[in-house]
């Protein structure tokens, strides 16, 4: 599988068939879903989580795109303006919204992380949005240091029980890399009480 990236075109890939779906094994267990997400249809539901490197484009340029796509291409390439974290609803061009959660890049340190993962979990968690989008745009940190980064929110907002849902967005990224990190979260983040889900 190659690398799929993120770009105006983007929403009119096809999505990778689903490897695994929920059974009737799993009643009584609460369903957790890790997908991979490679377009805008496969993110209409969920909020999507992002940061950049330092650039250009500023909240109100982020308010004017009407696609998800668009805009994390936007940013990837540009840069972002954002101080504080800002939660902002884009419309699309068929009228349907969607929401973004822009923050700052956290610095590139452990204790950062932290903070950076519990803001954005109690964020989620008071939002009740329970479907999630994370894409840590390349070029703000090393890939591996995004990776880790995304790995421990994923695992906060799941102890949180604050996702039911949550995507990881292709975009640059290798996909197979993504792939082993859910399938690796899966096995770590699997308890009696839930049956987790990963779908590719």
């Amino acid at each position: 599988m190659t690398t799929i990236h993120v770009d105006p075109q983007i929403q009119n890939l096809q999505s990778a068939p689903n490897s695994e779906e929920p059974s009737a094994s799993h009643l009584g267990q609460k369903g957790i879903i890790i997908s991979l997400a490679v377009n805008d249809r496969d993110i209409s539901e969920h909020l999507v989580v992002t940061f950049a490197k330092s650039g250009a484009v500023a909240c109100p340029e982020m308010l004017e795109e009407t696609s998800t796509s668009r805009l994390l291409y936007e940013l990837e390439l540009k840069g972002q303006s954002v101080l504080e974290p800002s939660l902002m609803g884009i419309a699309t061009e068929e009228g349907q919204a969607r929401r973004v959660f822009v923050t700052p890049c956290p610095g590139d340190n452990f204790r950062d992380y932290a903070v950076w993962v519990g803001m954005v979990t109690e964020t989620v968690s008071n939002l009740k949005v329970r479907k999630v989008a994370l894409y840590p745009c390349p070029g703000a940190l090393s890939d591996e240091n995004s990776f880790e980064l995304t790995s421990q929110l994923v695992r906060a907002l799941i102890e949180a029980n604050a996702a039911d849902e949550v995507a990881l967005i292709v975009g640059r990224y290798n996909y197979n890399k993504l792939l082993n990190m859910a399938l690796e979260l899966k096995s770590e983040l699997k308890t009696a009480n839930n049956s987790i889900h990963v779908i590719h």
